[in-house]
């Protein structure tokens, strides 16, 4: 603001533009995990429980992203998330050297660190440089962006599996944000609520001082239905997206260019389903937005793994695609409850280091269950009502 009245939100379009791509390659690596599940375990003889146990483990790195969410708070936004960013795209290029489920899932473990930190302060950086009345839009667009890039894998798998390269040809092009590093480091700014912040000179409390303001009387109430909620969005979106490629191809025979066709669908439904979750949590609230969001979640998880038909399948995907925008609104109420030198503290502890516990709780549970109840389709169909919770 002191450089001028109309130079604010001419640079903020910038930096939102920057992070925008920067969620879209998180969106592609999240989906690239999932997408070559089936061609994973083709190559290296694993079956669906081991799978299940390796996602678990990968999503252990969701809760160690906690640290550099921690670290934003006393070193700001900015640098944290170039640092996140470049590490990504290194792990995500390493993985082609993968040779075992094991070397694999370590890779992706400490990619999934990164990751996770580098989409979760693009989402604060957004909600700390707009005003209330923009924020679910902005963010709204960042999930847009993150659906485009979730879309890809599906629609890259098969001619990837056509390369010398196959399934890793997907992770060649998730490190692509390596490209785009010198025009980040040289145009993303700090938020300037965060400047102010630093310039007031507020403490910068330990880890357990941080627990004990959060779990205060006046933020109480709001850290423990943040971290539930977190938990419940990340448990029930993990049961309908992790395996569902496993699922379709394994179960229902489908072939890697059936994705080529309902990704283009999947990719709309996803963009709609982001932006329409921004505009409706600023039209009628965010707390609304969730309810209706959830609901209407756990409904089509049940639909998609209760049906044999193409048909119910493909459409069932393309709405679960649109509910993926129930993380927007999430991102956006976890940093308005709370004030500014916990906020990104408030994030670490809620979503990341309590409520990741469902992204890797999930993915075992379908595992086991599946083994159990004879297939995935089965286990995701119990499994899908946790989303009412």
């Amino acid at each position: 603001l002191h450089n001028g009245r109309h130079s604010f939100p001419t640079r903020r379009s910038s930096d939102l533009a920057l992070l925008a791509v920067v969620v879209m390659f998180e969106g592609f690596d999240v989906s690239a995990t999932s997408v070559v599940l089936p061609y994973l375990s083709a190559e290296f003889g694993t079956p669906t429980e081991r799978l299940g146990q390796a996602l678990a483990i990968i999503a252990l790195g969701s809760m160690a992203a906690w640290v550099l969410l921690r670290l934003a708070d006393r070193f700001g936004r900015r640098p944290l998330l170039l640092i996140a960013a470049a590490g990504f795209s290194l792990g995500s290029l390493a993985t082609v050297l993968s040779d075992s489920v094991e070397t694999y899932t370590g890779i992706q473990l400490v990619t999934r660190a990164l990751l996770v930190s580098q989409v979760a302060l693009a989402y604060l950086i957004v909600s700390e440089s707009l005003p209330p009345k923009l924020r679910g839009r902005a963010n709204g667009l960042l999930g847009a962006m993150g659906s485009f890039g979730a879309a890809l894998p599906f629609m890259t798998i098969a001619p990837a599996l056509e390369t010398p390269l196959g399934w890793r040809l997907l992770f060649v092009i998730g490190a692509a944000p390596l490209l785009m590093m010198p025009l980040l480091f040289w145009r993303l700014r700090e938020t300037p609520v965060w400047l102010a912040a630093r310039e007031r000179g507020l403490p910068r409390p330990s880890a357990l001082a941080e627990l004990k303001q959060l779990a205060a009387p006046g933020l109480r109430r709001s850290f423990v239905a943040m971290s539930l909620l977190w938990f419940i969005i990340n448990f029930a979106s993990s049961v309908g997206g992790l395996f569902f490629s496993l699922y379709v191809v394994k179960e229902r025979g489908w072939p890697p260019s059936d994705f080529a066709t309902i990704a283009p669908f999947g990719l709309v439904g996803a963009f709609v389903g982001y932006m329409g979750a921004g505009l409706l949590s600023d039209a009628i609230g965010r707390r609304w937005t969730v309810c209706l969001f959830t609901g209407l979640l756990g409904a089509l998880i049940m639909t998609c793994y209760a049906s044999t038909a193409w048909f119910p399948i493909a459409a069932s995907f393309i709405g679960l695609q649109a509910m993926l925008g129930i993380w927007v609104v999430g991102y956006t109420l976890n940093s308005e409850l709370f004030p500014t030198e916990l906020r990104g503290a408030a994030n670490g502890w809620c979503n990341n280091l309590i409520g990741r516990w469902g992204v890797v709780i999930a993915p075992a549970v379908m595992g086991h269950l599946g083994a159990e109840l004879g297939g995935i389709g089965p286990a995701a169909t119990v499994l899908a009502a946790t989303a009412w919770l």
